[in-house]
Parts: structure tokens; C-alpha cells; sequence
């Protein structure tokens, strides 16, 4: 079962849904690049994909608010 796991980084909540696991400095590393990139950025509208390169492991994540979806590529 996938579930939205509460998470915080960097003082900010976001909730990830995952289905492997991950370790913490991959997922902080994750959320830094897209904290970088402005996924958080203005009023969420339509859930939007990014591909973020981490520990050298690919993965596809999508942002929809503070819901992060993340998949290895």
C-alpha cells in the first residue's frame, strides 16, 4: 500500500509518496533540487514531472502542492 508519509525539510512539510525505499539523504537531495529548480513555487494548479538525478540514481517525480511522487527512472 502507498501512503503520504509527512516529511520535513529545511523547516517546509511536504508529503511523499514513495513505493521503494529511499534513503534520507537521497530524499533530502531530491527535495533540495527541486526546492532549486521552483517547484514549490506560486499556486499549485496541475500536478507537474520532473526528472531528478541523485546519488546517481535517476528518478521521475511529480510535485502537486506539497505532495511529492517519486519513482526511480
Amino acid at each position: 500500500m502507498i501512503e503520504k508519509i509527512p516529511f520535513l525539510h529545511r523547516e517546509k512539510l511536504y508529503y511523499i509518496i514513495i513505493r521503494e525505499d529511499i534513503a534520507f539523504t537521497a530524499l533530502h537531495g531530491i527535495l533540495d533540487t527541486l526546492v532549486d529548480q521552483g517547484a514549490f513555487l506560486g499556486e499549485p494548479e496541475d500536478p507537474v514531472l520532473y526528472t531528478v538525478v541523485c546519488e546517481d540514481v535517476k528518478y521521475t517525480v511529480g510535485v502537486d502542492g506539497i505532495d511529492v511522487m517519486i519513482a526511480c527512472a
